[in-house]
């Protein structure tokens, strides 16, 4: 795109365009929710919960839709949306509902049909499957066998697939590919890539705003633009390199709304763009924003056990000989987090939402865990429900949580709770009056259906005395919900971080989610669940009528293995990037995080104190596990400053701030350390909060577009815009300095930075000599 061009189209839509706010023909009251993210329509068809997106979905009239077969359930709480061969990428979906329509974008990805051959060489197998990351890696239908050629037809998106082949139960390479990657765990996994024809889909970005319009460019043709206010199509108009969209006068009356835009060509679907507006007129400052605005957040996450003991009179550690001290209780509680929400301590640090771990009444006694080497717990980390609706009294008490609540919400910061739906503890009196409740634990072949995650995904216990709840009885989802809804309406908090989110059926996540939207009135209600899997897997449970997000493990685990090893690619990570940004959108509400409690500690890799190849559980039973070299506290503020800006929800892991170290649970649950920082902990704390603080108050960072501008072995460099608002974040991950020359692409618009000995721009070249190990975010 020229820029001369470019700009002569800018001036005259702006101009010429839509110079004057129109008045939208809308409801006085909307039907709708909140502002919907779009739905993603999988090849054979997509439910959508329409009750789940509309109070009132029975007063639905009819729904249009172009260029795709659909049908409407007769009480209107569903509706089958499937795609046909000449199903564009992008479509809108009009609800209509007492004469005025209502939109949902709808967006879709054709899979590709891969024929996938194993040759045996002439070795005769009884059986052979593919498992990978395409499977969930449980193995998959036996392949069909010609003459010792092995072969099956994969149906997959876009995008990188590592698996491996299963010859008579064995685990093997695939000896016919050798294209292979690390595992994240010591080994290796051949690797199976489906080209991605959406790298040619339009790219857009924010240009310039005034009161009545925002002028959008775009690099790319277009076969399709769709742009809303909130819920609304608003008119625009459009050339092959902008896009001016009406700012509607319905926006001078809210406070919040957004204008969004979407477009398509034969190759995909583009980014999205989302723009803020504060009673009609575009955000410009993140001083507008407040904590109900979710893009805004940035999370903490602390196990109330292991943070801080502020009521000694309350500590209660098993008295138990077999219970090593870190599987017992330390005599953290919530009156030692309210102690340090208003000594200023996560004001200082920038977060706005804290993460608290479960704190309904655990057991008073341990419990020794099925897998070997059979270990005996204490419930310190408040997994293991004996109640559902009261505070564990080793915790506090309801008066504690209400003060710890209170004092948040006066810090201007937001609580909510890690809350267990897929399981209860064996002495809870639910299970005791109502063993049928629970998943059967005895399969039919006689083992006992324990942590198989992936083939009993529904129905698996985490324990013999963790019994799985069956979310196919009406009782226990109305149970489970009308206790989520208790903690809500009870004590004011903001949502909730959902446990084993993938082993709970969706129905009780829209039921759920429809309790809390119907029966409360908070402003702010923010759901995050835990999954462990594919995208396609962990995006199923995102949305509108579900849940706002989930973590987004598979770019974290490539996150942590390329920023944690020198030998591997920052281009597999740039990968794993577009392909998050694929799946859940350019503005999602997805969690990035340094780490997490199920996890070694990221330093511990960085710092080369843990091996991936080990078993990082054992390594925390049997040796010291510290920070062996201080390159990993710098490898750590990489980490961080990635969260931090990419789209999604920054979530740090207690102690990640200062570098704590751990191996795998419970090694990585240390107690916190407030005190007696060493220089390189302080450094980390400093910089970390630096980093929070730039996250926060740069509106690029917040709902800027994402342009990858280079990556390679060692470096990455990519671009957040919003209008005039630029930065450029750069990484060199050697022990080297590295030296880059970037053309930047002409739709980026005219970057101004102060030229500095490192860096400087000059006629769209970018001149930046990177440190060793260093990080730059930069406007």
């Amino acid at each position: 795109m020229n820029r001369i061009n470019l700009l002569i189209t800018i001036i005259l839509i702006s101009i010429f365009g839509c110079s004057k706010s129109v008045e939208l023909n809308i409801p006085e009251k909307s039907e709708m929710y909140e502002v919907s993210g779009p739905v993603y329509i999988n090849d054979e068809g997509t439910e959508i919960y329409l009750n789940g997106y509309f109070s009132h979905a029975e007063l639905i009239d009819s729904v249009t839709l172009l260029n795709y077969e659909y049908e409407l359930s007769g009480d209107r709480k569903w509706l089958n949306v499937t795609p046909s061969i000449n199903s564009p990428a992008l479509e809108e979906l009009k609800v209509w509902i007492d004469g005025y329509s209502y939109s949902i974008i709808l967006l879709y990805e054709k899979k590709v049909h891969y024929d996938f051959v194993f040759d045996s060489k002439g070795v005769t197998y009884k059986q052979v499957q593919l498992s990978g990351s395409f499977t969930s890696w449980t193995p998959s239908e036996p392949l069909t066998n010609e003459g010792g050629i092995w072969k099956t037809t994969l149906m997959l998106s876009p995008g990188r697939y590592q698996y491996q082949v299963v010859v008579d139960g064995k685990w093997i390479l695939d000896p016919g590919n050798s294209i292979q990657e690390s595992n994240n765990i010591g080994g290796f996994n051949s690797v199976l890539t489906i080209p991605d024809p959406s790298d040619n889909a339009p790219k857009l970005v924010t240009y310039t705003y005034s009161t009545t319009n925002i002028t959008i460019g775009v690099n790319g043709s277009t076969n399709k633009i769709i742009c809303l206010w909130d819920n609304y199509p608003v008119s625009f108009i459009a050339d092959k390199n902008a896009i001016s969209v009406n700012i509607p006068k319905n926006a001078k009356k809210l406070k919040r709304s957004y204008v969004r835009v979407w477009s398509c060509n034969e190759f995909g679907y583009s980014n999205d763009i989302m723009v803020p507006l504060e009673y009609g007129e575009v955000i410009s400052d993140a001083n507008q924003l407040n904590r109900t605005d979710k893009h805004a957040q940035v999370l903490y996450f602390m196990l109330v056990d292991r943070f801080n003991n502020g009521d000694k009179s309350i500590d209660k550690p098993l008295i138990d000989p077999e219970i090593h001290e870190r599987a017992n209780y330390w005599g953290g509680d919530l009156a030692g987090i309210t102690q340090k929400v208003n000594d200023g301590y996560f004001t200082e640090l920038g977060v706005s939402m804290i993460w608290l771990s479960p704190i309904t009444q655990n057991p008073h006694e341990g419990f020794i865990e099925y897998p070997a080497p059979h270990r005996k717990y204490s419930g310190y980390h408040g997994y293991w429900p004996i109640t559902l609706t009261t505070v564990d009294n080793r915790f506090g008490d309801s008066n504690a949580l209400k003060d710890l609540v209170s004092s948040t919400h006066n810090k201007n910061m937001n609580l909510i709770l890690d809350y267990v739906s897929n399981h209860v503890h064996e002495q809870n009196k639910i299970y005791i009056d109502n063993p049928n409740w629970a998943t059967t634990l005895d399969l039919p072949d006689g083992t006992k259906n324990i942590r198989i995650w992936e083939e009993h995904r529904l129905t698996t216990w985490f324990d013999t005395f963790l019994p799985s709840l069956n979310f196919d009885l009406p009782e226990v989802e109305d149970m489970m919900s009308d206790s989520a809804m208790f903690w809500i309406t009870e004590y004011n908090i903001d949502g909730f971080r959902h446990d084993a989110t993938k082993h709970i059926p969706t129905p009780y996540w829209r039921t759920l989610t429809k309790k809390l939207r119907d029966e409360t009135n908070n402003k702010l209600l923010f759901q995050i669940g835990e999954t462990f899997g594919s995208r396609e897997l962990i995006r199923s449970y995102v949305g509108s009528d579900m849940l706002d997000g989930q973590f987004d493990f598979n770019l974290y685990f490539d996150m942590r293995n390329i920023m944690a090893a020198d030998n591997e690619s920052f281009v597999k990570l740039s990968q794993s990037l577009k392909e998050s940004l694929k799946f859940y959108g350019s503005h999602s509400l997805m969690g990035n995080i340094t780490g997490n409690h199920d996890l070694p500690r990221f330093i511990s890799f960085a710092g080369g104190a843990l091996k991936f190849d080990e078993d990082d559980k054992n390594a925390g039973w049997t040796r010291d596990i510290q920070v062996n070299d201080t390159i990993g506290y710098y490898k750590l503020l990489q980490v961080t400053a990635f969260i931090n800006t990419i789209p999604g929800v920054p979530v740090i892991y207690y102690g990640d701030e200062i570098g704590m170290p751990g191996a795998g649970d419970p090694d990585n649950r240390r107690p916190m350390k407030f005190d007696s920082l060493n220089r390189f902990e302080q450094m980390v704390k400093d910089q970390t909060t630096k980093i929070i603080k730039e996250r926060r108050s740069n509106l690029a960072l917040i709902y800027g577009d994402l342009i990858l501008l280079h990556s390679d072995e060692s470096t990455m460099v990519y671009a957040r815009k919003y209008f005039d608002k630029i930065c450029i974040i750069a990484f060199n991950k050697s022990n080297s300095e590295k030296s880059l020359n970037i053309d930047l692409p002409e739709y980026l618009g005219i970057l101004k930075l102060e030229s500095s000995p490192e860096y400087k721009i000059t006629n769209q070249q970018f001149e930046i000599n990177l440190k060793p190990y260093s990080y730059y975010i930069l406007e």
